[in-house]
């Protein structure tokens, strides 16, 4: 599903003109009112040129009617405008010195529910799941190797309801997560990798997972997407170091985990099965 974002829209008291930095990328209006803004989209009654819209506001009242009407909303925390809630939104900007077109994109998709695309590799492509891609990933764990090491999917309906969950949750709340991996050649799912949370001696640490389907192992897609996520994950994350949980018994895992310069920590105990536990602090 591509829906791509083509208007910015305002009201003057709650963004002013800094709206106007992104003219090269989109057609911006800025008006003087909420009413203002009403009366321009009763005059032109169109779903299509709403949905591809994003609506900046500093207000709970306008934040509410742009929720309401359909629009996709972006908060801007104004401090000339106090007491706020922003209530409903799925992103908060606090100033545009930083935000690119690329972030208000992101908005914009969140609200849609667009996967976003994360990152590139020179052979893959690295984007969140969305529910249309529940075929394709019953299709590579239905390869009896796959499920070796790692847990296999819930039924269809539940593996689609928790996915659901985990997309307004995981993918919602903090930005990333278990993403999907797809050959830039054929475009094709070849396998799933991303950051996930794990509790150890009663911390909440970041953990580092990946699968590769079978077909396409031992040609380096792992260690190229992995090495790739490493990097988001110091750089978007306030997270010291990053773990990586093995099956004692999955020796190609634990190889590329040396090859990621991650350290051997422990052996523990994960609902019966002896897994190794390895660390790497970021520099």
């Amino acid at each position: 599903m591509k829906l791509k974002l083509k208007k910015l829209i305002g009201i003057e008291t709650e963004v002013g003109r800094l709206l106007d930095k992104y003219e090269d990328t989109y057609e911006v209006k800025v008006f003087r009112s909420l009413e203002e803004v009403i009366a321009f989209f009763e005059k032109q009654e169109n779903a299509g040129a709403r949905r591809k819209t994003l609506f900046v506001a500093a207000k709970d009242e306008s934040i509410a009617w742009g929720r309401e009407y359909g629009l996709a909303v972006m908060a801007y925390k104004n401090l000339t405008i106090p007491n706020q809630t922003y209530y409903g939104v799925d992103m908060i900007a606090e100033g545009f010195g930083e935000v690119d077109a690329n972030f208000l994109e992101k908005v914009h998709q969140r609200y849609h529910g667009i996967p976003w695309k994360i990152a590139e590799t020179k052979r893959c492509i690295i984007r969140e799941l969305s529910l249309e891609d529940l075929d394709a990933l019953f299709e590579l764990y239905a390869d009896e190797e796959i499920v070796r090491f790692t847990e296999n999917l819930y039924s269809y309906e539940e593996e689609k309801e928790f996915q659901s969950a985990y997309i307004n949750n995981m993918y919602r709340f903090y930005g990333y997560g278990m993403w999907l991996v797809f050959s830039k050649e054929t475009g094709r799912l070849i396998g799933r990798a991303g950051l996930e949370h794990r509790e150890y001696n009663g911390e909440i640490e970041l953990e580092l997972g990946y699968l590769i389907g079978t077909q396409y192992q031992k040609q380096g897609y792992a260690a190229e997407v992995c090495q790739q996520i490493l990097k988001i994950a110091k750089s978007m994350t306030d997270f010291p170091r990053i773990n990586c949980l093995i099956d004692a018994k999955n020796i190609p895992s634990i190889r590329l985990a040396e090859k990621l310069s991650f350290t051997r920590a422990e052996e523990i105990e994960v609902d019966g099965r002896k897994m190794e536990r390895y660390i790497l602090t970021f520099q």
